[in-house]
């Protein structure tokens, strides 16, 4: 059974517009892509907090890549590792719980917010199903 998409209110999708324009600056500011011109849009939000989303190139042939941002480190992934949104949290979670087991006490920060991107993940109600 789907859910319908519930309404945004102005708050939110402010915060989601300013997310995304922050989201593409730092990532062309890291050098994660080639061309000027970037396409981003939201997929998933928890609003004022986390914002899952799809980013590309614009171009011909290019595919699109997952991105997190919010009260969270900024990350991509390629979309073949994620089909959802859900799916592309649960991957973050997984890739920086093995950072953090890397880096030793130093990546603790890091261990406490994968921990609580996967109890959102595992958190039913909070993501639309198909």
């Amino acid at each position: 059974m789907s859910q319908a998409t519930p309404p945004v209110d102005k708050d939110t999708a402010r915060w989601v517009k300013e997310q995304l324009d922050r989201t593409v600056q730092e990532l062309i500011g890291q050098g994660r892509f080639d061309r000027i011109l970037v396409e981003a849009k939201p997929a998933w939000a928890l609003p004022q907090s986390i914002l899952i989303g799809k980013i590309r190139e614009q171009g011909p042939s290019s595919g699109f890549e997952w991105f997190i941002s919010g009260d969270c480190p900024t990350d991509l992934t390629s979309a073949e590792k994620a089909s959802s949104p859900r799916e592309a949290a649960r991957h973050f979670c997984l890739k920086w719980q093995l950072e953090a087991a890397r880096q030793g006490s130093a990546g603790d920060d890091l261990a406490e917010i994968a921990e609580a991107l996967y109890r959102l993940v595992e958190e039913d109600s909070i993501w639309l199903t198909s």
